[in-house]
């Protein structure tokens, strides 16, 4: 027993020591237009450009489109969004309502990088999670969290682009 005590302390202390965590917040501008279809449905054509930086230091612009739709007080969206980078580098990435609705205070949101350039391709098909809040005039503040390997971290980190 204590074996396997021992064992399991020590894949999950393994596990922790060789995991990071990319963390990206964006803030931007959102625009709607909105279809009121019934009391209890709402379909929304959205869009936004925002700016981003990460805890790696990279930063960039973005710009996402998407639906966004409200029935009986369930949310479901499909958005995709661009992300590029200073260097011209760029992934996009898909995303999609969880938790919380567009007419409340927060969203949480599930995301995968679906495609990507340079350092980005290192992170395809990685899924990861966000939240969104929006604040006055349509102007939103976004963070989200993936959780990757220290090494994979590293590479993206010090990633040089080719001349």
């Amino acid at each position: 027993m204590k074996i396997i005590i021992l064992n399991l302390f020590l894949i999950l202390l393994l596990n922790s020591v060789n995991s990071a965590e990319l963390k990206i917040e964006a803030f931007g501008k959102d625009k709607y237009d909105v279809y009121e279809v019934s009391d209890s449905r709402k379909f929304f054509a959205w869009s936004n450009d925002a700016v981003w930086l990460t805890n790696i230091g990279i930063n960039g612009s973005l710009t996402a489109k998407g639906i966004l739709e409200i029935i009986n007080g369930i949310s479901s969206s499909n958005i995709m969004s661009k992300w590029t980078e200073v260097n011209g580098d760029y992934f996009y990435a898909q995303f999609f309502v969880k938790r919380g609705s567009v007419n409340q205070d927060a969203t949480v949101q599930t995301f995968e990088i679906v495609s990507g350039t340079g350092r980005w391709e290192e992170l395809i098909g990685q899924k990861c999670i966000g939240a969104y809040t929006p604040l006055i005039d349509s102007k939103f503040m976004w963070q989200g969290n993936c959780e990757i390997t220290n090494k994979t971290l590293e590479r993206v980190q010090n990633y040089k682009k080719p001349e």
